[in-house]
């Protein structure tokens, strides 16, 4: 697959096994804003993946990277998922509906890479799944059932 570069500063350089896909929304207004906040130096915050609303995939942060979009978070007995996960953050202010080529986009992002990384479909989540309480992204708009109903893996 080919992304769009716009890297981020804001990661660390760890040797890591992937285990999760984390699913997000920026809550933000714009792709713009959402943008400036994960390359700022300040907010300390970044994804590996954004995805516009018409559908276009940016590579913020190398997968081999940790990148901080999980924050305090916690899968079973995993905790700290920023070290096995890759983040995906969707443009959406968080009540609104998501647009079809974004979430096409998601699809085919996801299944890519699953294959790569060999991530089950059950550790792709979303932030609301890992933080309970504090998060609520990808959000009650985000059409999971559409997404489970998408050919996602190949054995995985």
């Amino acid at each position: 697959m080919k992304f769009v570069k716009i890297p981020s500063p804001n990661f660390d350089k760890k040797e890591r096994t992937l285990k999760y896909i984390i699913i997000h929304y920026t809550g933000m207004k714009s792709q713009k804003v959402a943008i400036k906040r994960l390359q700022s130096k300040v907010a300390k915050v970044s994804t590996h993946y954004l995805i516009s609303k018409r559908g276009v995939i940016y590579q913020m942060v190398k997968d081999q990277h940790v990148a901080w979009h999980a924050g305090k978070s916690r899968w079973g007995s995993d905790k700290n998922l920023n070290l096995k996960s890759i983040g995906i953050e969707l443009v959406n202010k968080g009540d609104e509906k998501f647009p079809y080529l974004q979430i096409k986009s998601l699809c085919m992002l996801i299944k890519y890479l699953k294959n790569k990384h060999k991530i089950q479909k059950k550790h792709v989540l979303g932030h609301s799944h890992i933080a309970p309480g504090r998060k609520a992204d990808p959000g009650i708009h985000f059409p999971w059932k559409k997404l489970s109903n998408q050919k996602l893996s190949n054995n995985h």
